[in-house]
């Protein structure tokens, strides 16, 4: 049983922001091979505000009982609620899905680096995130750039699901969706608006659900071929590159090509919620 620390910028059934948040964190609850020991929100998708609230509901509306910590730039509540979290386990994964705020507090707080088993993180590009009709802009990583080389500086074993890594494995909502769980068809509503949010923004109709990605990482690392890259931890975080350098040596995650990761997602809710 894997353990694992989400900290989320989850802004589920939030008009004009995206839902991958809400799947990675149901599928992580619906995977029988983990457990998710905390919660933790940040900003991101929007202020830390709001995704609180929108965690905390979905939560509250599916009957999860897993404890929930608001974060951010204003408390160290979530900051503290990690260190203590992984202070008493030593196995752990911290998986970052949005701004990583929370996880440099932690680090100041004194969260010990060395029993942090591994950070896994959505975010990060290598080149531009190229749709029909724009270009998007990063992600996750350049939020609070400071933070992302300050965590990346002082933790090991970091493995980076990148946008562009992301760009080949999409989800398309059915014309009639029809799903036999609680959790998917609690997504359902959220997938019919980013559909159509996402055609009208970007001119496509099929959806990168990152964070989902990010998460599969950690339930099934055979499905990926390691991309070991040093970086450099510098003013090019920012706009989220992951540039050459010499600073950190990391894994940036590549899903191979047989692999059908959005039907294998979908699946694992389906079936075991």
């Amino acid at each position: 049983m894997k353990k694992v620390i989400i900290d989320t910028d989850c802004t589920v059934d939030v008009k004009g922001c995206d839902l991958d948040d809400a799947f990675a964190i149901l599928f992580l609850i619906a995977h029988p091979d983990i457990e998710v020991k905390l919660i933790t929100t940040t900003f991101g998708n929007n202020n830390e505000d709001v995704s609180y609230k929108a965690t905390r509901s979905m939560l509250d509306d599916l009957n999860i009982n897993i404890p929930l910590i608001k974060g951010g730039l204003y408390t160290n509540d979530a900051g503290e609620a990690i260190r203590n979290e992984v202070e008493k386990n030593n196995d752990i994964i911290i998986l970052s899905l949005g701004s990583t705020t929370n996880t440099q507090k932690a680090l100041a707080l004194g969260m010990d680096a060395k029993k942090v088993k591994s950070f896994v993180a959505m975010g990060g590009i290598t080149d531009k995130l190229r749709f029909n009709k724009k270009i998007m802009s990063e992600l996750n990583l350049s939020i609070d750039y400071l933070s992302t080389i300050y965590c990346l500086s002082r933790l090991d074993n970091i493995h980076i699901i990148t946008g562009n890594n992301c760009m080949k494995h999409k989800y398309q909502l059915p014309a009639n969706p029809y799903y036999k769980s609680n959790f998917m068809n609690y997504l359902k509503p959220s997938l019919k608006r980013v559909t159509e949010e996402f055609m009208d923004e970007f001119g496509e109709n099929e959806l990168v659900v990152w964070d989902a990605l990010a998460a599969l990482y950690i339930t099934n690392p055979e499905f990926f071929s390691h991309r070991y890259k040093n970086i450099s931890l510098d003013e090019h975080l920012l706009n989220g590159y992951l540039i050459d350098g010499d600073d950190k040596k990391v894994n940036l995650p590549e899903i191979k090509e047989n692999i059908n990761a959005m039907e294998y997602i979908v699946n694992v809710i389906e079936k075991n919620n």
